[in-house]
């Protein structure tokens, strides 16, 4: 993860350094604030397998992508969701109102003028040719529009802020990561939304079990947790929750037990812990010492106290 802020640099770089590092090289635009006096900038960049991932707060400014900056061939598509409006004028067209929430993908290889109040945004960049393949269309115009109760778009961004906070281990990992992405970003943007819900299903059902799954190891000491509870947060149905840990070979039931196991087994063997066994199986999510005792043993083959008794040993050495 690349972090860059206004902050970090002396104040009489900031300047130099918004219209260098943060205006041509991130953003590929002159950049020019409101306030140059007291503008800040900060952003995160996450590059996976030929997509960047990102969030950028500005305070208020106005960016042109002129013709000049074309020559540093950046082609592929940015997409931007923003939770203030703001107006943008793509390739010399009329200004368009981008809303609060809206998603818009432009061209980079177009010129542009935005004018944004102070705000955060989200950010992607995926490559030219796969998301065009992917959406029919898509390669003929400059930029595209998603409202934001448009199909895939919650999860599209939810799915990125994911990756953000828990980027991929492995390269497996970021090409599945970017792939996932890509597909949801032209489930966003398909014109047909029904077409690109056939299309772009497997990724749509990937990055929603993440995002479950993410919630419940959020949620893992919450007794009341449960797929019904599971379902209403993320509003869709009980069945359908079954559904999405079955394409992983899995359940909702052996996963959340699964992972309260691993967090109270983690527990156990940290020698500097002095908490009870009672204490951790409790804050792990379990209601009863016997049932907590008896899944445990079966997956770890040994007891909780063997777990403990091997932590305290390494705490005395």
């Amino acid at each position: 993860m690349q972090r860059l802020s206004t902050e970090d640099v002396p104040r009489h770089e900031r300047l130099a350094f918004i219209h260098d590092v943060v205006g041509r090289h991130a953003a590929g635009m002159n950049f020019n604030p409101v306030d140059s006096e007291s503008f800040r900038a900060r952003f995160s960049i996450l590059p996976l397998d030929g997509v960047l991932v990102g969030d950028a707060c500005y305070d208020a400014f106005t960016g042109v992508r002129s013709r000049e900056l074309l020559a540093d061939g950046r082609d592929d598509y940015q997409l931007l969701v923003n939770p203030v409006g703001y107006e943008t004028e793509i390739d010399g067209g009329r200004t368009l109102a981008v809303g609060a929430g809206e998603l818009l993908a432009f061209d980079q290889s177009a010129r542009f003028v935005t004018r944004a109040p102070a705000s955060c945004y989200e950010v992607l960049v995926l490559p030219r040719r796969v998301l065009a393949a992917l959406v029919p269309g898509l390669g003929g115009h400059a930029f595209r529009t998603a409202g934001r109760e448009t199909a895939g778009l919650g999860l599209l961004v939810g799915y990125a802020q994911l990756l953000r906070r828990h980027p991929p281990a492995t390269p497996e990992a970021s090409r599945l990561a970017a792939d996932h992405l890509t597909r949801l970003a032209a489930l966003t943007l398909a014109a047909n939304p029904a077409e690109g819900a056939e299309q772009h299903g497997s990724a749509l059902r990937g990055a929603r079990l993440a995002l479950i799954q993410r919630h419940i190891l959020a949620r893992l000491d919450d007794p009341e947790l449960d797929i019904a509870a599971i379902a209403r947060r993320h509003g869709i149905s009980p069945r359908y929750v079954q559904l999405l840990f079955a394409q992983e070979g899995t359940s909702f039931s052996d996963f959340l037990r699964e992972a309260r196991l691993e967090r109270a087994f983690r527990r156990l063997g940290d020698p500097s812990s002095r908490e009870s066994i009672a204490s951790l199986a409790f804050d792990a999510g379990f209601t009863d010492l016997s049932t907590f005792n008896r899944a445990f043993r079966r997956r770890y083959g040994c007891t909780p106290s063997d777990v403990r008794a091997r932590a305290v040993r390494a705490r005395r050495n």
